[in-house]
């Protein structure tokens, strides 16, 4: 049985919305301090009917958040912006970024473990798409830190020539074929420098970026034991084209 909850306030990000029936939603979020939590969201009437700031990367903050521990679902008294998304609103390569983060999060972590820090790479990352003039690489650079934030990056190599990483295994190889789940040079060298603290400062093409991001994706599903699909990368990718 879910434990009881109280909390004055709580800053999330929303990860996903579902419809349950009329005038209510399932909405899930992730919470600063509760971790990834549903929540049921009244819609209401007329004027009072509040839609539009439920929407995947929706930045807000929860008041008066309570959960008795026979209840499934958190409830709040009042949710407030803590953000505008103008700009991701108004291009689709913005919504489209925003969409993938949403997802990769909501199906990378398990429900109501706090993640602090990556609570704050998250809500930096979505601040990046509404502010940044180009997008195109922040979910790449996201999931870098992300598996470096994770502990999950692996060493740098320390053989001569084995610059190819084992996306299974996290391990340096040299150079024997194309395998699907080996990472070549330079993408393997880029792998590692987006897991680094430094500004990216390569540049690659639209089909070496699909193919970094691919990677960089098996690999997070290697080392966790599976992810599901996003199904949002494949219209991520259609709108960069």
């Amino acid at each position: 049985m879910a434990e009881s909850l109280s909390l004055d306030r709580e800053p999330c990000i929303v990860l996903s919305v579902v419809p349950y029936n009329d005038g209510r939603r399932v909405v899930r979020v992730l919470g600063e301090t509760l971790g990834t939590v549903a929540l049921w969201v009244t819609e209401g009437k007329g004027k009072n009917r509040q839609v539009g700031k439920w929407h995947p990367g929706a930045m807000l903050e929860l008041r008066g958040v309570s959960r008795k521990g026979s209840e499934g679902l958190v409830r709040f008294k009042e949710a407030r912006r803590t953000q505008i998304p103008v700009a991701m609103f108004q291009d689709v390569r913005r919504s489209a970024v925003a969409f993938f983060l949403c997802e990769l999060v909501g199906k990378l972590f398990p429900e109501e473990i706090a993640h602090p820090e990556i609570y704050a790479l998250f809500h930096e990352a979505l601040i990046r798409v509404e502010e940044e003039e180009q997008v195109g690489w922040i979910h790449a650079e996201f999931m870098g830190q992300l598996i470096a934030l994770m502990g999950l990056a692996p060493p740098s190599s320390e053989l001569a020539g084995a610059d190819v990483l084992d996306l299974q295994s996290g391990e340096w190889k040299h150079a024997m074929g194309t395998a699907e789940d080996h990472l070549p040079p330079p993408l393997s060298q880029w792998f590692m420098d987006l897991t680094g603290t430094a500004t990216r400062d390569f540049t690659a093409s639209f089909s070496e970026r699909k193919e970094l991001i691919k990677g960089q994706l098996r690999y997070l599903g290697h080392q966790l034991g599976g992810l599901r699909e996003i199904k949002s990368y494949e219209v991520l990718e259609q709108v960069f084209e």
